[in-house]
């Protein structure tokens, strides 16, 4: 990037001192900064002990290269501790022999945190001090970096020699040429300069936040905000900061003035200072010296300072939607919102009190209360099932009236075990107000009849919360993620994007277990169309987690009561669906999913908004309490009557469409999108688990030559032309369909098969009959008498998940009569029909002025576009999309609509293989629209061949093949996303030849090659950049923000 990569002169000293730094892991020395550090008698005295064994060793070579370092005087020295001159005496009682011993030393400085070891900054012993009975201050001043030639893992405070390579960088930037070396130099000097723009900027948000009157107080509630106000403005940083930027401007004006390679050498320098100074991680300031070669070294600087300004960036466009938020919130939700802020500093604030108490704690007492809780762990662990308490009675609460009862109701070994159950509710942690409520019931059910009705009721209500088992947990089993990511593949083909969240939450919870906290975990959404294995996979994560599954179906609940149960006070009143699962279940964290969350007949609209009222109370609400980590420890049930801690259950939900779903509850799951399988996809799990499971299940895999196979031509027939879906319900169907044929010609032929047992593509037809009608291949036909002009194919994004092929169709049907020539402007008339939305229509409008636009400004190069013009502000036009009887709306149609019309107006065909997807503006930009693998699937599956797709949808796109293809993008960084050939693997896996358009001006002569646009005026062509450099600095905020709020705008039309 900066310089071009040839192999640098390299300088190698036998054998320097190298020591790794594991007393302060997150140090990492960098060229040019003197640092001061302390360590520990152990090491202090094995620093001392190799020098004293080589005293002859030559530094003659380092020597060398520091005093090259001439060109460095001026630039401010970052240090980690005031500043002191080398040969002054510090107040500190000085070691004579140590010092006298490893004074002008050198020593290889190896980060703690370094993964290879293999690369260190050499630097030079100036000062060594005693900082304690037992511990010495060296002092470091770091030279140049250096590549170890024989690194030692695990050194353990010891110090060794190796050899070190070290590149002469003044004489390689001699070496290059002056426009590479200028240009990279200006590169610096643009990095340098954001990064204080950005500093400056923030600061004085943040200051203006302070005053009374601004309207920026949210800025002051963002921990990030906060984070980095502290850091750029502690004294330390601040100082040096103002140091190293007035060199800065010293250096910019210098080059600018005249030029030279001994400013560029000093700009490399500076930017050493920057890392250090910086308060970016540890891992990117190791990253950063363990560039040895020049061009790596301001690629990497250029990198993290690029992340360093990123940070900014969100963080000003997070408050951006925080104060809209909050302006059109109503005055209970802000109310909520600074409640929610300030319960978070109470438990920062308790946290800090209970760590002061652990400080004033004797080690003796902290040792004793680790053991008794190491012991307590040990006793309450009892097999697969543990209970914190036991069966002993240790509460008197009930000394007297016990007597009584256990006289009366002795022989009842009902009342016996209530009775048990009452004793032990402190050891079974139930909530305090449960304790006073079954207390009080228990002395009612005692004081009445056996044979009263009301004794029935309270017994059958003792009865369910006796079966709630209370802190009782399944044993967490050792967890090995290798394994169980073998177990997830082997029960489900590709959901790389599921697989991936479970196996985090696994890894959490082994490191939980680790630490010995039960941690919260997560509540997931899974959202896909039918048959893609959302409630299959919930089975897989229970068996791997070792958790009961529990499954509730909430298609049609119409009740709030079948999730929180009925009151006490109604005839039949039972517990609802959640208590139920956990009294099956037979412990507190099972995994309960909630399937077709979606179904839940609700009251609250998708915005929050009322959508209908009834007496039973809204189910969706309920659901909001249920699924808040925050509150569902406390779920009270109204059947139980107090609260029931739910924070262990691991709720799984499954949905088809989100839109449905109320934005409150939305808020509360983790959504994970599943997307519909390929041909090639639903060919590997039918020949791996489809087809094997249906033998089975028939009873073919006991007979002879029962396991039957199919082609692979035959399986693409299968599943191209009898199968219309993107899940595997209807291949499962037609495999049972072939499967039950081969059992009929089993019997009939007297309990034999063939030895070629194979289904050729030929067969198919006998075991299903005709395929499915190919109702889009024949809307695309050639039919006598009609015009090719005007037709374009669109996609859609169905409400069940899937996508599909969307034709557009315009005829003329006349001329507009009645339009005056003075308003030719109004015309053309386009009436539409095919059961269109708004937004559809809207899309219809934009469209219209965007071809009326090019064909009046003169864009085309074509020698009669003014005639054309004319013609076709006089026509009318009718525009249908088929299959009428199907609502369709969304922008996403926005550039087929628009191209056909243009089809019209220059009697120009389109490509009938051709399809396309995004949505325009009135000036021709394409937006990007959602929904996209779905419908790149809906195109290869209805036989297109070329697809336009938004440029702002490139990341829809890679990550859409790393669904198909989890080898696509499996540990790669940010930067290498412009590497990865992503439409080559869209036309490998689906067949489809993919191009990415900016504008309707990129389309034009992709669909007609031998239309031109004529070029810019230099007017025209100026405003133009300026436009692209001002999309470029906002590509990653808008990119985010296109791909939100377009992903719920899709297609609702089904096919």
């Amino acid at each position: 990037m900066f310089f071009q990569k040839k192999k640098q002169e390299r300088l190698t000293e036998y054998i320097c001192p190298c020591l790794t730094l594991s007393n302060v892991k997150s140090l990492v020395v960098l060229p040019g900064v003197r640092y001061d550090i302390t360590f520990d008698k152990q090491m202090s005295d094995n620093i001392i002990e190799y020098f004293k064994q080589h005293r002859d060793l030559n530094f003659d070579t380092i020597k060398k290269i520091e005093l090259e370092m001439h060109l460095n005087e001026g630039v401010p020295t970052s240090k980690l501790v005031p500043p002191t001159k080398e040969s002054t005496k510090s107040d500190k009682s000085m070691v004579t022999y140590p010092n006298f011993l490893l004074l002008n030393k050198y020593v290889c400085l190896i980060p703690g945190k370094s993964l290879d070891y293999a690369t260190g900054c050499i630097s030079k012993i100036v000062n060594v001090t005693r900082d304690g009975p037992d511990s010495y201050m060296i002092s470091f001043k770091a030279i140049r970096r250096g590549g170890i030639v024989t690194p030692l893992y695990n050194s353990d405070g010891q110090i060794w020699g190796s050899d070190i390579i070290m590149f002469n960088e003044w004489n390689k930037l001699n070496d290059m040429h002056v426009e590479k070396v200028n240009w990279g130099t200006l590169q610096l000097i643009d990095c340098i300069d954001q990064v204080e723009q950005h500093i400056l900027e923030f600061n004085s948000r943040y200051r203006n936040a302070l005053k009374s009157n601004s309207k920026e107080h949210m800025l002051l509630l963002t921990p990030l905000s906060n984070t980095l106000y502290f850091q750029l403005n502690k004294e330390q940083f601040k100082s040096s900061w103002n140091l190293i930027f007035t060199q800065f401007q010293s250096l910019k004006n210098e080059y600018i003035t005249k030029g030279s390679n001994e400013i560029s050498y000093k700009f490399l320098k500076l930017i050493d200072f920057i890392m250090s100074v910086l308060p970016t991680s540890s891992l990117q300031k190791l990253e950063f010296l363990s560039a040895l070669e020049l061009d790596a070294r301001v690629e990497t600087f250029i990198k993290i300072t690029n992340d360093f300004n990123q940070i900014f960036e969100q963080l000003f466009f997070s408050l951006e939607y925080i104060n809209k938020y909050y302006e059109g919130a109503s005055t209970l939700e802000k109310a909520n919102l600074i409640a929610n802020q300030l319960r978070s500093l109470k438990v920062f604030i308790q946290d800090i009190k209970n760590a002061n108490k652990q400080k004033l704690m004797t080690p003796t007492t902290t040792r004793q209360k680790s053991i008794t809780s190491q012991t307590n762990e040990k006793t309450n662990s009892t097999g697969k099932f543990y209970h914190k308490y036991n069966n002993k009675t240790s509460d008197k609460e009930y000394s007297d009236n016990e007597e009584s009862d256990e006289d009366e109701y002795g022989s009842n070994d009902e009342l016996s075990q209530i009775k048990k159950f009452i004793h032990s509710l402190k050891q079974l942690k139930i909530h305090k107000d449960g304790q006073k409520l079954l207390k009080k019931d228990f002395k009612r059910l005692s004081s009445m009849t056996p044979t009263s009705a009301e004794c029935q009721v309270m017994r059958n209500y003792f009865d369910i919360i006796l079966d709630i088992p209370f802190n009782k947990y399944t044993h967490q089993k050792e967890i090995n993620i290798l394994q169980s990511k073998r177990q997830l593949d082997k029960d489900h083909f590709g959901l790389y994007s599921v697989k991936k969240r479970l196996l985090e939450y696994l890894c959490v919870l082994k490191l939980n277990d680790q630490l010995n906290d039960m941690g919260k975990p997560p509540i997931l959404l899974l959202v896909g169309p039918p048959g893609v294995g959302k409630t299959s996979i919930a089975k897989s994560v229970a068996t791997v987690l070792n958790r009961n599954y529990q499954r509730i179906s909430l298609g049609g609940v119409h009740d709030e009561s079948d999730l929180r149960g009925h009151r006490r006070t109604y005839v039949g009143s039972m517990c609802g669906n959640v208590i139920n699962s956990l009294r099956k279940s037979g412990t507190m964290n099972p995994l309960i999913l909630l399937d077709e969350i979606d179904k839940v007949a609700s009251s609250m609209g998708p915005n929050g908004g009322t959508r209908r009222s009834g007496g039973h109370g809204d189910p969706a609400a309920a659901l909001l309490e249920i699924l808040d980590p925050e509150q569902n420890f406390s779920f009270t049930d109204h059947f139980v009557g107090f609260p029931v801690d739910l924070s262990q259950v691991l709720f799984i939900c499954t949905a088809n469409d989100i839109t449905s779903i109320s934005k409150p509850l939305l808020d509360r799951m983790e959504v994970i999108n599943i997307p519909g399988y390929t041909i090639e996809d639903k060919i590997q799990i039918g020949s791996q688990f489809l087809l094997p499971k249906q033998i089975k299940l028939n009873g073919l895999n006991k007979c002879e030559n029962g396991q039957f196979t199919m082609t692979l031509r035959t399986w693409e027939l299968l599943v191209s032309e009898y199968t219309r879906e993107s899940g595997v319900r209807s291949l499962q169907r037609e495999i049972s369909k072939i499967v039950r044929g081969k059992v009929s010609e089993y019997i009939e032929n007297d309990n034999h098969f063939p030895k070629d047992n194979e289904i050729k593509p030929n067969q198919l037809i006998k075991y299903l009959g005709f395929p499915l009608h190919p109702i889009t291949k024949e809307l695309l036909s050639t039919i006598p008498y009609s015009s090719r002009n005007g037709i374009v194919n669109g996609l859609s994004y169905n409400s069940d998940g899937t996508g599909g092929v969307l034709i557009f169709e315009i005829i003329e049907v006349g001329e507009n009569r009645n339009l005056e020539k003075d308003n030719m402007m109004e015309g053309p008339h386009v009436k539409s029909t095919g059961n269109l939305g708004n937004i559809l229509q809207e899309s219809i409008d934009i469209g219209l002025s965007v071809v009326k636009s090019i064909l009046q400004r003169d864009i085309i190069d074509l020698p009669n576009v003014k005639e054309l013009y004319c013609q076709f502000t006089k026509k009318q036009f009718h525009l249908h999309v088929p299959m009428g009887s199907i609502s369709k709306d969304g922008p996403s149609a926005g550039m087929a609509i628009t191209l056909a019309l243009m089809s019209m107006a220059l009697q120009k065909p389109i490509d009938p293989m051709l399809c396309m997807t995004g949505e325009i503006t009135l000036r021709g930009k394409i937006l990007p629209i959602g929904g996209l693998k779905e419908k790149l699937l809906g195109a290869k599956m209805y036989g297109m061949k070329r697809v336009f797709i938004p440029q702002g949808n490139r990341n829809d796109v890679i990550e859409g093949m790393m669904y198909l293809d989890d080898s696509v993008l499996p540990n790669k960084e940010m930067e290498d996303l412009n590497h990865v050939n992503e439409l080559s693997l869209v036309y490998e896996k689906m067949g489809l030849q993919a191009t990415y358009v900016k504008d309707i001006y990129d389309v034009l002569p992709l669909v007609w090659p031998d239309i031109k646009l004529k070029p810019l005026t230099q007017e025209e062509h100026n405003l133009s950049e300026g436009k692209k450099n001002h999309e470029m600095s906002l590509s990653s905020t808008n990119t985010t923000t296109n791909n939100n709020s377009n992903s719920n705008n899709a297609m609702t039309s089904k096919f």
